[in-house]
């Protein structure tokens, strides 16, 4: 075993798995393992009835970017069992926030929609990273700039949380942040299908949870879509006495 590997990741066993079935196996374990939880939040609570503030969004984000960043940059985040914990945070609180936004779109075929959707833009987005021409794929620039614009994005969406109180542009930041979901993906397939040389792929963990991310950031752009797309169908319905 590679001694760097090693260092980084606490001796995995040696399942003689190439690094990219590992991106995406932990990948898929990750999104199974919150479905599951999911199913069960949504068949056995109902958590409409406390008043969920749309701050928190901004709130999850934020903490999810942070433990991301040490997974990936700093010497504790990567060795085990630091980057075991930091990644169980990081999936749980990620199940746990959709959760609660699955409780604004009550019904099982709005959920199944939602998977669906959301599975169906992903593997596009990877497909589209891993095998159409370069110069059609997001590159360094690109995510760096994406990430910038991200930034302040997350400062407008915070003003306006506490100050300037506008549902427009809360829309407009998590379309933003939905886009930045997709085109991240797509860089993380340039990764995993060897056409990026500047991040290796032996930092599995790090890209499984990259995609992770970006499905959880889709899943809840979905779901908010179609919460609201419900209010307004039901504003438009008729009354009867």
């Amino acid at each position: 075993m590679d001694r760097r590997e090693a260092d980084v990741y606490g001796g995995p066993p040696n399942l003689n798995l190439s690094h990219e079935v590992r991106i995406y196996l932990l990948s898929a374990l990750f999104a199974v393992a919150a479905m599951i939880q999911w199913i069960l939040i949504y068949a056995f609570s109902d958590w409409r009835k406390y008043k969920m503030p749309q701050e928190r969004y901004g709130f999850w984000l934020m903490g999810t970017f942070f433990g991301i960043c040490l997974l990936s940059c700093t010497p504790f985040g990567r060795r085990c069992p630091w980057n075991v914990m930091i990644v169980i945070i990081i999936v749980e609180s990620s199940t746990l926030y959709i959760a609660v936004e699955q409780q604004n779109s009550k019904g099982y075929m709005v959920n199944i929609y939602a998977v669906t959707i959301v599975l169906l833009v992903v593997i596009t987005s990877i497909f589209y990273g891993a095998y159409f021409p370069m110069r059609l794929v997001p590159g360094d620039l690109m995510l760096s700039l994406g990430v910038a614009v991200a930034n302040i994005m997350m400062i407008l969406f915070f003003l306006n949380a506490f100050i300037i109180k506008n549902d427009t542009i809360f829309i407009i930041v998590r379309n933003y942040f939905a886009f930045t979901a997709i085109t991240m993906i797509m860089y993380t397939a340039t990764i995993i299908h060897d056409r990026q040389s500047d991040v290796p792929k032996h930092e599995y963990v790090y890209l499984s949870v990259l995609l992770f991310f970006g499905q959880m950031i889709l899943h809840e752009r979905i779901l908010a879509i179609s919460a609201n797309t419900s209010r307004s169908h039901a504003c438009a319905l008729p009354k009867t006495n």
